[in-house]
């Protein structure tokens, strides 16, 4: 008899748990396109977005999907939009212009990026450190891959936006 209560309640405390719910939550917000090991967004970076940190014209973007595991031992790429193709960063634009006497010269601008638990920084520095022109509006794309994902895949490549959109099935936003 003893053991039959037991199966009983155990019978109903198992219909009581399975069966409740409650009110449901609002909507979150939107997240990152991809799947559990690689994310994707696109962010979209305009001039009073940068501010001057001695040496160069930064950017801090906020990024959720990062982490010390990432960090550590997977991939934050980074690429910045260019003329209709996504250019992944470091880059390095080079000029060459001619002052009002006509004599020609040249200069460059390099972005870089550094990544850190939940986003990155975009460095824009010009070759003469100059300050005078704060950069334009731009489009940057980040994806985060874990490790287990990157190391899994030495076969795209990852300098090639649109072969990492082909080879983890990412969508534009």
């Amino acid at each position: 008899m003893k053991k039959l209560t037991v199966i009983c309640m155990t019978l109903v405390a198992m219909i009581f748990a399975v069966s409740c719910r409650g009110p449901m939550g609002p909507e979150g917000p939107e997240g990152p396109t991809g799947n559990a090991n690689v994310a994707s967004s696109t962010v979209t970076v305009y001039p009073s977005d940068w501010y001057w940190d001695n040496t160069s014209w930064r950017v801090d973007l906020r990024y959720e999907a990062i982490n010390a595991d990432i960090t550590d031992h997977g991939a934050v790429l980074v690429y910045m939009e260019d003329r209709n193709t996504w250019r992944q960063i470091p880059l390095t634009f080079y000029y060459n212009l001619f002052d009002d006497d006509g004599n020609e010269y040249f200069y460059s601008s390099s972005l870089e990026v550094s990544s850190y638990d939940n986003g990155v920084s975009i460095f824009w520095t010009e070759d003469d450190f100059y300050d005078g022109y704060r950069p334009e509006e731009h489009r940057f794309k980040i994806v985060v891959i874990a490790a287990s994902v990157y190391a899994s895949r030495p076969d795209v490549d990852y300098s090639d936006y649109e072969a990492v959109k082909r080879a983890f099935q990412l969508t534009d936003k």
